[in-house]
């Protein structure tokens, strides 16, 4: 809906916006009401001394603002909580309630002034012990609500779609800056941010509902959904009781380690809190300023080294020389660095992911681009900031001469027989999944490992090309695989079927979001829609629809922009995992069960609306996740060998 114009401004809320915040000022005022009337009723004011008698006075002013500030927040809050998401027009009367308002809380901000005054001119001299620490209390606490009345509103309410997730410091704020993405990307369809987070409600819902329904419909023979994934008799495990699939694993949760160090430091401590001491050895202060090997290139870390002792932290996972490391960063310039995996018998080359404002400029230049190849190819298009920190990239390694140094690193140990291995997470597996394209033609035995690449990377030639020599790694219900322009516009459109659909007021609808503990209602529109397999086909078919057109919904005279479908590259393992359910006894108590699968490159064509989407996509939740699969797989082994032996 539009957002709320007042005083000759449109504002990023909308009329149905106002029944939390308005909530929370009348709980505020009805206990500030109750303890001035106490105060009034109780104590005893001798209005023959001039402070007493102003302060007692200023009492009852004060009474007054508090019943007409609670006269109207009930009136906004009835008004606010009126109609559904799109029915705007029986909310008009709000913009006087507000004006309303404003005056009133003018009148407050002199109240508290001229109580502020009298604290200055008669606190010290006033007999009235009580009174005078009541009254101080009650402006302090006015004067903290006169200033953060409105702030928070949003983080709370996008914190509440997904409750479960938790208040980790790393997860804090992140739906609220979706929300705001999101609300950027339609700004041409004017809706507000909590319009986006009330149609993310909607969707994740009837996105279950469309799972139920295939499952239920067995439509191309789907039995269930891991992790979004529909899983049908042809989806392929991961065959690691082969011995071939199961070193190729392990190679797998290998040069993960080598994506994480690349982020330094924070991921380091992050991960590892407990043993921050860990690094304080390797420190350049804590080693009597020692200096590094000269034969070591460390470029722009802080002075203490901290992202290099990081690093050779993260990486004591074999035979490992660090040779070169660059954490410099600007926009299409990212950090990267040259190890020697002699376990592996390896040249690798680690490019860092997401870490600062100029990674994420990177991120959002996401038009496509023709790939620097020669010859061209027109159909071979990437994503245009990370096309940038490839070439960034490849030349850098061209103009230190990297890859021929750690080639001829030691001839003794035959490093010159060593093949070369690109990795990288989520920036950096694009980066190094575009790079691996780039470089192939001059080291036909290049691997590359692309850990939670994003969505909108590869066009669909480059994903074919790319398969014999890429492997991505995807878990769960992570978002960025998922997202790319394209996909954004698939999400937009779904968005707005989704809202269109909603039939109960806005706030509603976001509490019902709750509905994951265990608590809160159904929106009435997931509700006429459970179970009845005609309504979810009809749908999905009005969804399919809205994904194929290039104009506004309800206005044909905006045209909404269409992109090139990319998506992530090579050859997708999906980590799924498998939650069991109470009927399994012999999985009752225990954790959801982890599997690999191969996946195929359209099955992240759709964003999933899920509380783990942004969680999924953190490097060590994929490193945990991938061992896991390991610890899954060998559980079942031993189980099947019981059960033979039985």
């Amino acid at each position: 809906m539009p957002g709320l114009v007042v005083f000759r401004r449109r504002w990023s809320v909308g009329s149905d916006d106002l029944v939390v915040p308005g909530a929370i000022l009348l709980i505020i005022h009805l206990i500030c009401l109750m303890i001035v009337v106490v105060s009034l009723s109780i104590l005893d004011y001798d209005t023959s001394l001039l402070d007493v008698k102003l302060l007692f006075y200023h009492q009852i002013g004060y009474l007054m603002i508090l019943c007409l500030s609670i006269s109207i927040e009930i009136g906004i809050c009835v008004i606010s909580m009126r109609g559904s998401i799109l029915d705007s027009e029986i909310r008009n009367p709000i913009n006087i309630w507000i004006y309303i308002k404003t005056l009133i809380l003018f009148i407050d901000v002199v109240w508290l002034i001229l109580g502020t005054i009298w604290i200055a001119n008669f606190y010290e001299e006033s007999f009235k012990d009580k009174s005078k620490k009541i009254f101080v209390g009650i402006v302090i606490s006015n004067w903290a609500k006169v200033m953060r009345a409105y702030q928070d509103s949003w983080d709370h309410r996008c914190r509440l779609l997904f409750c479960c997730i938790g208040s980790t410091e790393r997860s804090r704020n992140s739906f609220t800056d979706i929300a705001r993405l999101l609300s950027d990307f339609f700004r041409e369809l004017d809706v507000v941010p909590s319009d986006v987070v009330a149609g993310l409600v909607l969707l994740r819902k009837f996105q279950r509902l469309e799972r139920e329904a295939i499952v239920r419909q067995r439509k191309n023979g789907t039995y269930e959904f891991l992790s979004g994934v529909p899983i049908t008799e042809h989806t392929q495990f991961l065959a690691l009781n082969d011995p071939k699939s199961y070193d190729f694993f392990q190679t797998v949760i290998h040069y993960m380690y080598f994506a994480q160090g690349a982020y330094g430091w924070p991921m380091y401590l992050m991960i590892n809190r407990s043993r921050m001491y860990h690094l304080l050895p390797e420190l350049r202060s804590f080693g009597c300023c020692k200096s590094h090997s000269d034969e070591i290139e460390v470029i722009q870390d802080n002075c203490c080294y901290c992202n290099y002792a990081a690093l050779k932290k993260t990486l004591q996972v074999g035979d490992v020389e660090i040779l070169y490391v660059t954490y410099h960063v600007d926009v299409g310039e990212t950090p990267f660095f040259v190890a020697i995996d002699y376990s592996q018998k390896k040249i690798v080359v680690s490019i860092r992911g997401t870490l600062s404002m100029k990674d994420i400029l990177t991120d959002l230049n996401a038009e496509s681009e023709v790939l620097p190849l020669d010859p061209p190819r027109e159909d071979w298009l990437g994503h245009k900031g990370m096309v940038q920190a490839a070439i960034y990239i490849r030349n850098k390694l061209r103009e230190e001469n990297l890859v021929e140094k750690a080639l001829n690193r030691n001839p003794d140990r035959n490093t010159h027989t060593f093949t070369l291995v690109l990795v990288g997470h989520s920036l950096g597996a694009g980066t190094a999944s575009i790079l691996a394209v780039l470089m192939k033609p001059d080291y036909p035995s290049l691997q590359c490992f692309s850990y939670s690449p994003p969505g909108g990377l590869l066009s669909m030639p480059v994903v074919e090309y790319s398969k014999s020599f890429i492997t991505s790694v995807v878990l769960g219900k992570d978002v960025v695989p998922r997202i790319g322009l394209y996909q954004m516009e698939a999400l937009r459109a779904d968005l707005i079927n989704a809202i269109q659909r909603s039939i109960d007021p806005k706030w509603r609808t976001i509490s019902c979001s709750i509905i994951c503990c265990g608590c809160g209602p159904e929106p009435t529109s997931v509700i006429e829609m459970s179970g009845k397999d005609t309504d979810i086909n009809k749908y999905q078919e009005e969804r399919d629809s809205a994904r194929s057109t290039s104009a506004h919904p309800t206005d044909s005279s905006i045209a909404l922009t269409i992109h090139q479908p990319l998506y992530p590259p090579g050859r997708i393992i999906h980590i799924v995992r498998h939650h069991p359910k109470p009927d399994e006894n012999m999985l009752k108590n225990r954790e959801p069960v982890y599997q690999a699968i191969w996946a195929d490159t359209t099955d992240f064509d759709e964003v999933l609306i899920s509380p783990v989407m942004l969680q999924d996509h953190m490097p060590d939740k994929v490193l945990a996740a991938l061992k896991k699969v390991i610890i899954n797989a060998a559980d079942d082994t031993a189980s099947s060998v019981n059960s033979f032996s039985v």
